[in-house]
């Protein structure tokens, strides 16, 4: 590229199509940008995006009040300090460690029942059949809701999904799923309560920092974000990364004949085609970058895919390379560190306000590749395919592929 990146730069096919050139001209020539139509800035160097994220007391996620609590009230994304580290310290457990493992049941299962109905037919669209509803499902799975509910968990989700960031009547719409979604919990966690199980839904009830638990309405809401961060990030991470196999079949083969291997490319992908492109924060007092004054309660977007794309902290940083040794492999919580020639992704974000997912989303990608992919060793896609990317993410809207020698379960 040659010319000034502008605001118009970002409503382009070529940048919708293919990003990077566009990020790599920002951080070399524009690091910190000013996008007067969408009245915010913009930093896309490693070492901002990780200062930022690092930095809660400057720059707040009070940015998600707007767009998340007229749908279903006061949520975790929103809270900063210690009221954010109370509420976080109450739900986070349930989701990694001993209560992660306990979930790989349901992983597996939920793997098995989505492929069965998928692989009825030889030519299937992995997106819609297989990435699209494994979050959900499990998800569902995991809260202890019927498999028979599933197509009504699907919809409450679809329906807030789209009012996020949504006109008038989708934000109504959104915030009435909620209500309904809200009506259909209350029985189960008045039952979890009284009589816990292994469930999420048990866990998050349970859950305490200082004597305290979340209230009703608090449960509620959690669950369903959960619906919101947890389904469309874990779908759009797993359909980027069966990607970038897909498109490289001497990369999907060695994943085939290593599953040890998935790991390490799971990151990778994660690394270069992460879901999320762009979070925002808004600043909390007057600060400054490269000698531009940012007045108090503007917003700052930082831009995680240029980020993680960064030619200072990667080699080649554009390709996709499992085999790269400048990537903590496998370990999300080095997001933002970068030490001895080598740095963690920034895909999960970090700081206090690091995904509590990130767990169950590796589990998700590598039991379902390992399961699922690797028992079709030929599979091939029918027609090339390449994210798009939209102001917070990037993905791959289609997977269509021809399944052949199919190995044994």
């Amino acid at each position: 590229m040659t010319s000034k990146v502008t605001a118009e730069t970002f409503a382009t096919m070529e940048y919708s199509n293919n990003p990077f050139p566009v990020w790599r001209q920002m951080r070399h020539e524009q690091p910190i940008f000013y996008n007067p139509a969408e009245n915010h800035w913009m930093l896309t160097r490693y070492e901002d995006v990780m200062a930022v994220l690092r930095d809660h007391q400057v720059y707040s996620t009070r940015t998600y009040i707007e767009r998340f609590r007229p749908i279903f009230g006061r949520t975790l994304a929103e809270l900063d300090g210690a009221r954010h580290i109370r509420e976080r310290t109450m739900v986070a457990p349930a989701f990694v460690g001993k209560s992660l493992e306990g979930y790989r049941p349901f992983i597996t299962q939920a793997v098995s029942r989505l492929a069965e109905n998928a692989t009825r037919s030889l030519n299937i669209d992995l997106v819609t059949s297989m990435t699209n509803l494994l979050p959900l499902t499990v998800i569902a799975a995991l809260l202890g809701i019927p498999n028979e509910d599933d197509d009504f968990v699907f919809s409450i989700g679809n329906t807030i999904l789209a009012a996020i960031g949504g006109d008038t009547e989708q934000v109504a719409a959104g915030a009435s799923a909620h209500k309904r979604f809200s009506e259909y919990l209350a029985p189960l966690i008045s039952a979890r309560t009284a009589n816990p199980t292994d469930d999420l839904i048990s866990r998050i009830v349970h859950g305490e920092a200082d004597g305290e638990r979340l209230t009703m309405d608090e449960i509620c809401s959690f669950i369903s974000f959960l619906l919101v961060a947890g389904g469309p990030t874990t779908d759009t991470a797993i359909a980027n990364f069966w990607w970038n196999l897909l498109s490289d079949p001497d990369q999907l083969t060695a994943c085939i004949d290593s599953p040890d291997r998935i790991r390490r490319a799971f990151s990778e992908s994660l690394r270069r085609d992460g879901p999320i492109i762009n979070e925002d924060r808004m600043t909390n007092i007057e600060t400054e970058w490269y000698g531009v004054t940012i007045p108090k309660d503007s917003v700052i977007v930082i831009c995680l895919g240029s980020a993680n794309t960064d030619d200072s902290v990667f080699a080649d940083p554009e390709s996709f390379d499992p085999d790269r040794t400048d990537l903590f492999m496998g370990v999300e919580r080095k997001g933002g560190i970068n030490e001895n020639g080598v740095a963690g992704h920034m895909a999960f974000g970090m700081g206090s306000h690091f995904c509590m997912g990130y767990q169950l989303a590796r589990a998700e990608a590598e039991i379902a590749t390992d399961r699922f992919l690797t028992r079709y060793p030929q599979m091939r896609l029918i027609s090339e395919q390449q994210p798009v990317a939209r102001f917070f993410d990037r993905f791959v809207h289609s997977l269509p592929v021809i399944l052949t020698s199919k190995k044994s379960a």
